[in-house]
């Protein structure tokens, strides 16, 4: 059967001599895998560019479909400093997406998140920790609190990876996180740096924890 979908280009590679294999992000299916028939560096190939959205068509009765035409629908000229957050986060994307998940909310955050780029001024690390949180909770793995309480910003908090984010009493742990700086990650105004670089770091340790096969290599270019 023939199907037209909207997606976005999200890693392609050389396939044989005249051909590429693209993996596309679906709002339907998630990550797809199609062949680009023709040379690797013809014309055509030139075309396809990442963090735009495009309408590919292919032949859904093949489970490694050929892609038979694509036309672009939507031009994100996302910042040219945001390049390399771009591919980290298609990275985080290729490598975690299975079936199972709501790629139907994935999709239409990861596009939001292309349109936050060509007006942000946020720094690369404050967005990508952004793009991991929201990513964690739409895989299930989100960071929460070990109880159902309000956050306290005068008390101090560590994560425990089997109970949540939970009042510690010393204060000599380097992955200690203020209350204040937890209010603002929740709510997705958190700007202090040093409390960005330790809560991505915990993101970190949960993805690792579920994809111990994987190394995730791209945000070390930002």
């Amino acid at each position: 059967m023939i199907v037209s979908s909207n997606g976005f280009l999200i890693h392609s590679r050389k396939y044989q001599e005249t051909s590429s294999i693209i993996h596309v992000l679906f709002p339907n299916k998630g990550i797809q895998s199609l062949i680009f028939k023709g040379k690797y560096n013809n014309k055509d190939q030139l075309k396809f560019s990442l963090f735009n959205e495009y309408l590919f068509t292919y032949n859904d009765k093949y489970n490694f479909p050929y892609l038979s035409k694509f036309e672009n629908v939507n031009n994100l000229s996302i910042h040219k400093k945001y390049y390399l957050l771009g591919l980290y986060i298609n990275e985080l994307l290729y490598k975690t997406i299975k079936e199972g998940y709501d790629f139907e909310k994935i999709y239409d955050f990861y596009k939001s998140f292309l349109v936050q780029l060509t007006t942000s001024s946020s720094s690369s690390r404050r967005l990508a920790m952004l793009f991991e949180k929201n990513l964690l909770d739409n895989l299930g793995y989100g960071l929460h609190m070990a109880i159902d309480s309000n956050i306290s910003e005068k008390m101090s908090y560590i994560y425990d990876f089997n109970e949540g984010f939970k009042i510690v009493e010393k204060q000599f742990n380097k992955s200690i996180i203020h209350g204040v700086a937890l209010k603002d990650f929740f709510s997705n105004t958190l700007i202090n740096d040093n409390d960005i670089d330790i809560l991505r770091l915990i993101m970190k340790k949960i993805l690792k924890q579920h994809y111990p096969d994987i190394n995730f290599m791209g945000d070390k270019l930002f």
